[in-house]
């Protein structure tokens, strides 16, 4: 695409600005008394022919203003977009929210999507990081009765995880917390295949061998059964939004709506969503706008 005038892309960021806060197509006269350009808006007109021209924004009639298009949307993202930064009582706040789930990821996950939500005034989804397979930071066996203990594992990725055993013999708490501390030593920062091949070296009892099979069956699951869980904060927001609250009849806003909660709680579009991001080689924000991505921000 050829470099856009300075000009062209001031009306352009004010057309996208504009469109995102009414989302009704943008008159040239709007744009000139709303956003304080220095031109008239017969040099709005013109450029704006220009940028339909460039394929980023486009006339859905005749007598219509202009609506951005997916190419315009992600020019926008890419170079025009104004950022700001969080107030430091926000920023305080934020951290502090973190640190008191610091070792609890799904609460994490759950606590970004709601921060993000609430600073966005949208919808935010959130899914935890997928491991092909967990490894094991620490665990610990509590003595429920006499021939049943409760294990409580953390990952390394700090997950938790929590299982029933049922004992062949009466165990004291003490013995089990001593076997526990000598398996930590054995298994912590091992993931399931390297403990299994460690225990085949090794002369454990039933009780270790229990405990030592039911770590590695938590681990060899980690990855398929935290992957595909969504967290959801904020859709209420997308009332909100002028597409939903005022634009329309209430039948044809209804309708809207009921779209985007379809996909927003039938799990059917966004595990294929998360599964492309997973797919894609990122080390930051990747910006998903119809049907292309945009690279990192």
């Amino acid at each position: 695409m050829t470099p856009l005038s300075q000009r062209k892309q001031q009306i352009l960021r004010a057309l996208v600005e504009e469109y995102i806060h009414m989302a009704t197509p943008v008159a040239s006269e709007t744009l000139v008394r709303k956003y304080g350009l220095k031109f008239s808006s017969a040099t709005v007109r013109h450029e704006l022919a220009g940028l339909e021209e460039a394929n980023l924004i486009y006339q859905p009639h005749t007598s219509a203003g202009r609506v951005p298009t997916d190419l315009g949307y992600r020019y926008f993202v890419e170079h025009l977009m104004r950022e700001s930064a969080l107030s430091l009582d926000e920023q305080r706040l934020i951290r502090h929210q973190f640190y008191q789930v610091q070792d609890q990821l799904d609460q994490w996950v759950r606590l970004t999507a709601s921060v993000m939500a609430r600073l966005l005034h949208s919808a935010a989804i959130m899914t935890p990081p997928r491991s092909n397979e967990g490894s094991l930071k620490h665990f610990e066996i509590l003595a429920v009765t006499e021939l049943a203990a409760h294990m409580v594992l953390v990952l390394t990725d700090g997950s938790v995880k929590q299982q029933r055993l049922l004992l062949d013999r009466p165990i004291r708490q003490e013995e089990l917390s001593a076997m526990s501390m000598r398996l930590n030593e054995l298994f912590a920062e091992r993931n399931a295949s390297e403990i299994a091949a460690l225990a085949t070296q090794l002369d454990f009892t039933p009780v270790e061998q229990l405990v030592t099979h039911t770590i590695c069956r938590i681990l060899e699951q980690h990855g398929d059964l935290f992957g595909d869980v969504f967290y959801r904060e904020g859709v209420i927001n997308i009332l909100e939004q002028p597409e939903y609250s005022r634009l329309g009849p209430e039948a044809v806003r209804n309708e809207r709506m009921r779209n985007v909660l379809e996909v927003l709680e039938q799990n059917r579009l966004l595990p294929a969503l998360a599964t492309h991001l997973r797919s894609q080689p990122s080390d930051g924000v990747q910006v998903i706008i119809g049907a292309r991505t945009s690279g990192k921000r």
